[in-house]
């Protein structure tokens, strides 16, 4: 297991690696506190010319089959000189809806031997710039799960800790984007029925494309609407969504877009209960709009309580990161 591999590189003598006891979980540490704060990206309106508020109608049967959620842990393991070294593991699974009871997606080969939806990775990210990768490979860890988190050549990369955590956390998070990924485009060439992405559409240009992929944002990092658009979809009450908009984010790998209220906000947050959704740019989901937002507000029951995140995290969604977590190593 590469963390035992960590582990006793940290007790020998003389070979510039130093351990770090830090409490799991606690990621790579504090990003630096410039650089913060939401983006802003230009969006088009499909039909009309401005965002309205539309009533959806009853939450119906969820035509929803498969789901697919991945999790991430990392945090500073080690120290050589002044440059911290992250450990990271990072899973992603598609589970199943069989008779409303959720199972871990296997597919039939030819052979007759199946293959399961399930990816674990473990991996140990530095500055290769900063710290020789065959330093450590000279230690004992293996060279392929070495990940350099170097900006590209020419950019400046200080030796300032803040800065490099906040690095490693950018590579953990693709890393572990990569993964979901790769599980979700695999199955928009082997899979059947809907399937219900954690996220954004536009890592993959072949999810992207799928009409039968369907992918829900939990955050709001990005801001497409001002002025009267904002307080439309501000103003959203559950079972609301608004006008489907093209973002302008999305120039390779075109989706349409509308954020969608599955709980009331009254006595709480603005933003409570209010997810973005992203599906293919094709007229045929245009349409399904009213639809696909039914099968969301039914995706909100049962609760994904005790999850602070219950207000915009779906019950599936939630079911695939406990049995990820359930099955991941301590890191």
């Amino acid at each position: 297991m590469l963390r035992s591999k960590l582990r006793r590189l940290a007790s020998l003598p003389g070979t510039g690696f130093r351990g770090v006891e830090t409490e799991p979980d606690a990621g790579p540490g504090p990003a630096p506190a410039f650089g913060a704060g939401p983006s802003e990206a230009e969006a088009e309106v499909v039909k009309g010319d401005r965002l309205r508020a539309i009533p959806v109608g009853s939450a119906g049967e969820s035509a929803f089959t498969a789901f697919v959620d991945g999790i991430q842990r990392s945090r500073v393991v080690l120290y050589h000189g002044a440059v911290p070294i992250v450990h990271a593991y990072a899973a992603a699974v598609i589970r199943e809806r069989r008779d409303r009871r959720l199972a871990t997606l296997e597919s039939c080969r030819a052979d007759g031997f199946g293959t399961r939806y399930l990816e674990e990775r473990e991996a140990v990210f530095f500055p290769f710039r900063l710290l020789d990768p065959e330093t450590v490979v000279a230690a004992g860890l293996p060279r392929d799960r070495l990940i350099d988190t170097s900006p590209p050549a020419g950019e400046p990369l200080p030796l300032f800790p803040p800065l490099l955590y906040a690095r490693a956390e950018e590579a953990v998070n693709r890393w572990r984007e990569s993964l979901e990924i790769g599980l979700a485009t695999r199955w928009c060439r082997e899979g059947t029925g809907w399937l219900l992405v954690d996220g954004g559409l536009t890592l993959s240009p072949e999810l992207a494309a799928s009409t039968r992929a369907v992918g829900v944002i939990k955050s709001h990092t990005t801001r497409f609407f001002d002025g009267d658009d904002a307080r439309t979809l501000l103003g959203l009450e559950a079972g609301e969504r608004t006008s489907v908009f093209r973002p302008g984010t999305r120039h390779v790998t075109p989706v349409y877009s509308w954020y969608l209220r599955l709980r009331s906000p009254a006595r709480r947050d603005i933003l409570w209960g209010l997810v973005r959704v992203e599906v293919a740019a094709h007229a045929e989901m245009l349409d399904r709009a009213d639809e696909i937002s039914r099968w969301l507000l039914a995706e909100t029951s049962p609760l994904a309580l005790p999850d602070p995140r219950w207000d915009r995290l779906l019950y599936p969604i939630r079911e695939c990161e406990e049995f990820l977590r359930a099955r991941a190593p301590r890191v």
